[in-house]
């Protein structure tokens, strides 16, 4: 076990010194535009403070989907305002439990020009699997590629390797998860103004966990780390609030080393509001064939500033089809009576 972990931190360092550490302000949150939950989870690999994932999550951990067992589908999208300048990031994903797995296709884009950064168009598709080892243990895989366009073309294909443990509770903590990811482990989006963004081969590491809980209110934070490129740290910090379990309030802040020991302008903290409920969209159709007749929805929305300039605001959907199965099967033993 000690020579495979020897072997993986050499090869991370080996591969680093390819690359040069020239990200673009924002250039690490590049991947993160386009959906709410991504921003108000505060990149959390772990899942957050009080445990949400859905398609979105494979960008931040491809594991933290393993334990989800419904169809499920995101679609989002944000605009950027500064000044008389506007940018726009989508996102829209699915996902499907399988015996084999939980599968996820996703696909977003950005479309940004100067002032705002990273400057030019993005899109990229990604695929990703996960599975629960056992109970408390998930591991995934993704796999992205995409391309860059004005300011230069370029291109970007790249693996994400991910788990999370959850250690149940903790002291007076409840539902904590220790999860470790290695991101973008391969080529990344540049141009010609910049390269390398977000940061080839990082490290990312968090943790997260309950507070409290109880029937009306429950509240959680979660703390990570990423190391792009190991040329530099972000460290991102997030609180969660839930309310009867319909209406969660979060926020989200982050601090990029390299950003702040060059002088640049920080960013604001991401806050954000979720409204969930249950959908009886009726017994007839398909979704009464799929089991469908009931859907859990979450509407949420964020507001973020960028580089103390740049306003930011997102709306997203998200969807889980059906209800979950919590009865285990009878099994009755019978035969001919004598």
């Amino acid at each position: 076990m000690r020579k495979t972990v020897f072997i993986i931190i050499f090869a991370f360092i080996v591969m680093n010194s390819a690359y040069s550490y020239d990200a673009p302000p924002y250039g690490e949150n590049l991947l993160l535009l386009g959906f709410p939950g991504l921003m108000s989870d505060a990149a959390s690999v772990s899942g957050g403070g009080i445990f949400d994932a859905g398609p979105y999550s494979v960008i931040l951990n491809p594991a933290l989907t393993a334990p989800l067992q419904r169809v499920s589908a995101n679609l989002g999208a944000s605009i950027l305002l500064k000044d008389e300048n506007t940018g726009f990031a989508f996102l829209m994903g699915a996902l499907l439990p399988s015996r084999w797995g939980v599968w996820t296709a996703l696909a977003q884009g950005a479309l940004l020009d100067l002032p705002f950064s990273p400057p030019g168009n993005m899109f990229n598709g990604r695929l990703g699997w996960s599975r629960d080892i056992s109970e408390n243990l998930y591991v995934g895989a993704s796999v992205f590629a995409g391309i860059t366009s004005n300011y230069g073309t370029g291109y970007a294909a790249a693996l994400d390797l991910g788990f999370v443990y959850r250690v149940g509770k903790l002291g007076f903590l409840k539902d904590a998860r220790v999860s470790v990811a290695a991101a973008n482990l391969g080529k990344t989006f540049g141009n010609d103004l910049y390269s390398n963004f977000p940061g080839s081969f990082a490290l990312k590491g968090g943790f997260a966990a309950l507070l409290f809980e109880n029937n009306n209110f429950s509240a959680g934070f979660s703390a990570d780390a990423a190391f792009p490129t190991f040329q530099n740290m972000v460290l991102n910090l997030g609180v969660e609030l839930n309310i009867i379990k319909m209406i969660t309030v979060s926020c989200g802040w982050d601090m990029n080393v390299h950003e702040f020991a060059n002088n640049k302008e920080m960013h604001g903290p991401s806050v954000g509001i979720g409204f969930k409920w249950t959908a009886n969209i009726g017994a007839s159709g398909i979704m009464m064939n799929q089991g469908w007749e009931q859907t859990d929805v979450n509407v949420s929305a964020v507001y973020q500033t960028i580089n103390n300039s740049i306003n930011l605001f997102s709306a997203g959907v998200s969807a889980q089809f059906g209800s979950i199965d919590r009865d285990p099967p009878v099994i009755k033993l019978g035969g001919a009576e004598s």
